[in-house]
């Protein structure tokens, strides 16, 4: 044989007929070679698997040799990669009692090996899997472990892909304010890194959430950024259809029938189409006769209707077969055909409710409580009991998908809790026995090693009251900001759900009167309906964050001030420069500069009977700047001698490789300048 290891083609047709082989023989437990049971053939057995020329059972086989040949893979790390790949093929073929079996294993391989990335791998598996069963909260709950994974290791385009799924699934359960904030947290990711194609998904995601919150004109503005988005993505596929088809989706809303129509049309003049996506084709020929429809327009839109049906039933598409019959009931139903229209939405229901299709089950009930009127009642009554059903299931997912974040971020933070303590336990034990040793070894550097000691503690405790007070205004600003969130959620889920199933069930009253009494009864829902919009608003304001946490050190010396303020009555003012992250520098820095203001005011305060008294922060060529201004009485910089406070806070700045500079004249005030390395 002349086979190389990297010579598929030649190795597929040798798997191929030995398969054949395999399954004429009576005895179908015959051992293949152990020769071709490399790395090679366990790709091979995979891609077979995934051929969708073959038949189902036949895939299923050769992703079940796959498994084997790969258990005796003796390198760890290799046989998880394919057992996730494998894992992955089980989903794709529906094989759910495989998938969950190989996926179990990849994650207790994965978490044996520690392998963070693979970790990830396995729960985004699972979340897809759960995501295609319609289990929301187990989906989210599995995505969410693999973006804490992702982000743990910087991978930041997996990151991206798993908020967006998030986002995705808030928007299910109409969780609208939370999938945007993914959405824009996903294309954060995504921008840096160009990933166009995911950057016209996100856009196209928050484009179709506007639309679901009514919000048409941003609706259609992220709509044409996705395609903006698309221009530089090289394989289009169908995505611009699609794009003109949700935009078309977006004016039938807002009954601009006329412009919905223009897009449709637009839509279908590819004419490959039909090849590339037939159910986007039906999708789009029904959306554009039912547009012609509410435009006016009837001229032979029963045989586009009908055509667009019967591609959607040829293939199997359940859900547009029920939006077809829908269209159909209401347009058969303006030619006083309602026998004809009941039989249309009659069916439209039942299909709705054997695939658990909620959305059509209540477009069908408020179709046939318009088409038969004998029975308007109880269908009102189903619809308003089904919404109402749900608007607590889904409040009930909303606060699933809460707790998930919140057990998950916990069980993370206790982890590195932990990690802490143990690497703390690690270096001091380190310490203690290197202090030891230079005991044993240089006894009279005694004294010197106390001195540095005592140095250290010094710069402990100096670290923890900067904690301390860091935690103290932490926990400040989050009390604020849960009460915040709690009165929005009280507005979001409570006055907004009931002020929302109202308007709804004024709508379905049937009001008679002149014209007046309608037009008025009207106006009070359009009224209700932005009331409604104005405190979605103020609930999306009220979760705004009050205080970013590397705003902290600045709130801390703020405080500072106003306390010592109070004391010799100066009015002060606090500069920062945005471009200054506290966070990203060191605390041993961030305290020296604490005391060096502090030191700095207690002066102010005995000798400078200031008025006013200028604080700022500055950042310039990688140095960041201190400016303490009073306009005190002053004093002769050359003649004074330098006192305690002064003393200190020029060593507080040499310790931290910075330059003090002061500057003063009697009755112009006191200006002090720190420039510290960053």
């Amino acid at each position: 044989m002349i086979f190389k290891k990297h010579n598929h083609f030649g190795l597929y047709l040798l798997l191929v007929l030995l398969d054949l082989f395999l399954s004429c023989s009576p005895n179908n437990d015959i051992e293949i070679d152990k020769s071709i049971t490399e790395v090679d053939s366990i790709i091979t057995w995979i891609d077979l698997s995934q051929n969708s020329n073959l038949e189902q059972e036949k895939r299923k086989t050769f992703l079940l040799k796959a498994y084997r040949y790969n258990k005796d893979n003796k390198i760890d790390s290799i046989q998880n990669r394919y057992l996730i790949k494998i894992a992955f093929v089980a989903y794709k073929l529906k094989d759910s009692t495989f998938f969950f079996k190989t996926n179990k294993e990849a994650l207790k391989l994965s978490e044996k090996l520690r392998d963070t990335f693979s970790i990830a791998k396995v729960h985004w598996n699972y979340g897809n899997y759960y995501t295609k069963k319609v289990k929301m909260d187990s989906a989210f709950y599995h995505y969410y472990k693999a973006y804490t994974n992702f982000t743990a290791i910087n991978h930041e385009y997996n990151s991206g892909r798993m908020l967006y799924n998030m986002a995705f699934i808030q928007g299910r359960v109409k969780n609208y304010i939370e999938s945007e904030k993914l959405t824009f947290q996903a294309i954060s990711k995504f921008k840096p890194l160009k990933k166009y194609l995911n950057l016209y998904k996100c856009y196209n995601h928050i484009g179709i959430t506007f639309k679901d919150l009514k919000e048409y004109d941003k609706s259609i503005f992220y709509h044409k950024n996705a395609l903006i988005y698309l221009k530089k993505v090289k394989d289009k596929k169908t995505y611009k259809e699609w794009s003109l088809n949700n935009i078309g989706l977006v004016y039938q809303e807002k009954s601009d029938f006329r412009k919905a129509i223009q897009y449709f049309e637009k839509a279908l003049e590819n004419d490959s189409l039909k090849i590339k996506n037939i159910n986007l084709y039906a999708r789009l020929v029904d959306n554009l006769a039912f547009n012609k429809f509410l435009n006016g327009d009837t001229t032979n839109l029963i045989n586009e209707f009908n055509t667009a049906l019967k591609i959607r039933d040829s293939q199997h598409n359940k859900s547009g077969v029920v939006i077809s019959n829908l269209h159909l009931a209401e347009y058969i139903a303006t030619n006083k055909d309602t026998l004809k229209a009941f039989d249309h939405a009659k069916f439209a229901l039942g299909l709705s409710k054997d695939i658990r299709n909620n959305r059509d089950i209540l477009a069908s009930l408020k179709l046939l409580s318009a088409i038969d009127k004998v029975n308007t009642d109880s269908y009102l009554n189903e619809y308003i009991y089904l919404t109402d059903s749900l608007q607590q299931e889904e409040r009930k997912v909303r606060n699933k998908f809460t707790r998930i974040q919140f057990e998950t971020d916990e069980y993370i933070q206790e982890t590195k809790e932990l990690s802490k303590q143990r690497n703390w336990i690690i270096i001091t034990s380190f310490l203690i026995l290197t202090i030891v040793s230079l005991l044993y070894y240089f006894i009279n550097q005694k004294a010197k090693n106390k001195a540095l000691i005592l140095e250290n503690e010094q710069q402990k405790a100096n670290e923890e009251i900067y904690e301390l007070m860091l935690s103290q205004q932490s926990k400040m600003e989050e009390g604020k900001l849960q009460e915040r969130k709690r009165i929005s959620k009280d507005l979001h889920d409570g006055v907004l759900g009931n002020l929302y199933g109202t308007r709804i069930g004024l709508g379905f009253l049937d009001i008679k009167g002149d014209d007046e009494i309608i037009k008025k009864h009207q106006s009070f829902l359009d009224a209700m309906q932005e009331i409604e919009k104005e405190i979605r608003t103020i609930s999306h304001e009220l979760k705004n964050e009050l205080l970013p946490s590397e705003h902290n050190f600045i709130k801390i010396i703020d405080i500072l001030l106003e306390k010592q303020s109070k004391i010799s009555e100066f009015e002060y003012e606090l500069s920062n420069d945005d471009l200054i992250h506290w966070d990203d520098i060191d605390n041993n820095v961030k305290i020296n500069i604490y005391r060096i203001i502090q030191e700095a005011i207690q002066n102010i305060n005995k000798y400078a009977k200031a008025s006013n008294v200028e604080i700022s922060f500055s950042l310039d060529k990688e140095m960041l700047h201190l400016t303490i201004k009073d306009d005190g009485v002053g004093f002769d910089v050359k003649r004074i001698k330098k006192g305690i406070g002064l003393k200190n806070m020029t060593s507080r700045a040499q310790k931290l490789a910075g330059v003090f500079r002061i500057n003063s004249k009697i009755n112009r005030g006191t200006t002090i300048d720190i420039s510290i390395p960053t």
